[in-house]
């Protein structure tokens, strides 16, 4: 049965694991933000699950726990940045902090950061260009899950795509380019249960539900196909190309404790009332949804969702009534806390 835990206690536990690390208190407050967001929000394969490989991390130096965020190159509304090896959450705030203060200032704004790490949910960052009333876009490379069509071998990254637009509610995709996020499948190994068809392939590219092959020897499958493999392949080339080779072969995945991650992001957003004022758009966003909501129901469907809406519903709840953290996740953190020397996570009764 899974504990419940509130956020707020969530947050006090996930920052002080990260202090520990010998992370700066903001830093660490807002990475442990990112993780509990992401919890609040349904999506746990970017969650809680991901603490122990980012403390190994920062502890082993694959991670910088203190980086020297840098602009690179400045060209205007586009900028490159280093990230200096820092957690991906900590340097994807600032880049994309660094996008929306140049689309303020030129209407749109890019970012290109190098050198950075997995930084959890993209769709967390997209959101941040919401409070200045702009559109904001979010991708990144991540380690290679996925094989190139017709292969049988994994050599390209998932990199998941993210899109904030202003609305009441907001639309903000959030999407990895595999057909699930890899960390689902992480969940599963990590539980002992197998995977449902479609998701995964063994190392001969024939499909399999054993969540361990996939992750050693197989792949992800790609979403739409050679459709997803295409996007992915797009996204890989620009932003491992534009940082001299950066590429998803050449990324490190997060439960590597030694090597520095190799992530490039890219922030992107546009200011609406450029073009026409907020209110206006907003509306003709709202409008869109309830069209769209207003359409025949197939068989067995109660509800059509705008993308973005079950993971705002399930925060709306999960703040109110706790967080479910299985029971393998709660023992995982137990284990941590006395490892650290810090209290235990606190459960709602």
């Amino acid at each position: 049965m899974s504990q419940l835990v509130m956020a707020d206690e969530l947050r006090r536990f996930v920052t002080e694991v990260f202090l520990d690390t010998g992370m700066p208190e903001a830093d660490a407050a807002w990475t442990a933000e990112t993780l509990v967001q992401a919890e609040l929000r349904g999506t746990s394969s970017h969650g809680v699950i991901r603490i122990p490989d980012y403390a190994n991390r920062l502890k082993t130096g694959a991670n910088n726990p203190v980086p020297g965020i840098k602009i690179v190159k400045d060209a205007g509304a586009l900028a490159l940045m280093d990230g200096d090896n820092g957690m991906g959450q900590v340097v994807s705030k600032r880049g994309m902090e660094e996008c929306l203060d140049r689309a303020g200032k030129h209407n749109v704004g890019v970012v290109i950061m190098q050198r950075s790490n997995h930084f959890g949910a993209a769709g967390i960052f997209a959101a941040l260009a919401l409070d200045r009333g702009m559109v904001g876009l979010v991708t990144t490379n991540t380690v290679r899950v996925i094989a190139p069509f017709g292969g049988k071998e994994k050599q390209i990254g998932n990199n998941p795509v993210s899109i904030a637009v202003p609305g009441d509610p907001p639309i903000v995709l959030d999407m990895a380019l595999s057909t699930v996020a890899r960390g689902y499948v992480l969940q599963a190994l990590k539980a002992g249960k197998p995977i449902p068809e479609g998701w995964g392939v063994d190392s001969e590219g024939e499909p399999t539900t054993d969540p361990d092959e996939v992750v050693q020897t197989g792949s992800l499958t790609a979403v739409g196909g050679y459709k997803g493999v295409g996007l992915s392949v797009a996204i890989d080339a620009i932003l491992g190309s534009v940082t001299g080779g950066a590429h998803s072969h050449n990324v490190v995945g997060i439960m590597n404790p030694v090597e520095p991650g190799n992530v490039t992001h890219v922030f992107a957003a546009l200011r609406i009332e450029a073009l026409l004022p907020l209110a206006e758009f907003s509306a003709a966003v709202n409008a869109l949804g309830a069209f769209l909501r207003a359409s025949p129901k197939a068989a067995g469907v109660e509800r059509i969702w705008m993308p973005g809406e079950i993971e705002h519903e399930s925060e709306k709840e999960r703040i109110e009534g706790g967080i479910p953290l299985l029971p393998e996740r709660y023992a995982e953190l137990a284990e941590l806390a006395e490892k650290i020397g810090i209290p235990e996570l606190e459960t709602r009764s």
